[in-house]
């Protein structure tokens, strides 16, 4: 697990394109489904940049919770089956997805999830023989680093939550309810 400023997003994406170069695949996730939702990295615009400009030459798709869950399926079983190199997501795959061939994630906005959930999401790389990386992408402008070295130098879940609720007491984690959801 490696955190990463915004600014170096080109070099993660070339972990990306490396990965498939291998024969490997990866995720990108982001935090919302479409802009302006709390200006937020939306799904959908992300997808349409990356495969009309960054990944063109790859099969790149999405998924999202808004999609029927027949679309989702279709979505799934062509990244299970290999058919799709780069899965634009938001955490609508945090829960249940195994993919073995999956070597590399990049969550945009790290700076947006609790450290449970972050570390629930690069749980999805890591399930095979190749070797894993999880990158997890903040705004330059932002004090994060700290924060996310947590992740970066443990694999503990409990100290983990731990480390994620001691945070969100102190207020370090921006201003969430306990349950989760964001103010607007």
């Amino acid at each position: 697990t490696f955190a990463v400023r915004e600014s170096r997003l080109a070099r993660a994406y070339e972990l990306v394109r490396s990965a498939v170069a291998r024969g490997e695949q990866a995720y990108v996730v982001a935090p919302a489904i479409e802009e302006g939702e709390t200006g937020a990295t939306s799904a959908v615009a992300e997808y349409e940049r990356l495969a009309s400009s960054v990944f063109s030459d790859l099969r790149v798709a999405l998924v999202h919770g808004r999609m029927t869950t027949r679309e989702k399926d279709d979505v799934m079983h062509r990244f299970s089956r290999g058919d799709v190199d780069v899965l634009v997501a938001t955490t609508v795959i945090e829960v249940g997805v195994d993919v073995a061939n999956a070597s590399v994630m990049l969550v945009l906005d790290a700076h947006r999830y609790g450290l449970a959930q972050l570390h629930q999401l690069r749980g999805r790389v890591g399930r095979g023989a190749a070797e894993s990386f999880c990158v997890l992408v903040y705004p330059d402008d932002e004090e994060e680093e700290r924060r996310l070295t947590i992740l970066v130098q443990s694999n503990d879940g409990f100290a983990i939550a731990e480390a994620d609720l001691a945070q969100l007491v102190a207020g370090l984690r921006g201003s969430r309810e306990l349950s989760g959801t964001a103010h607007r």
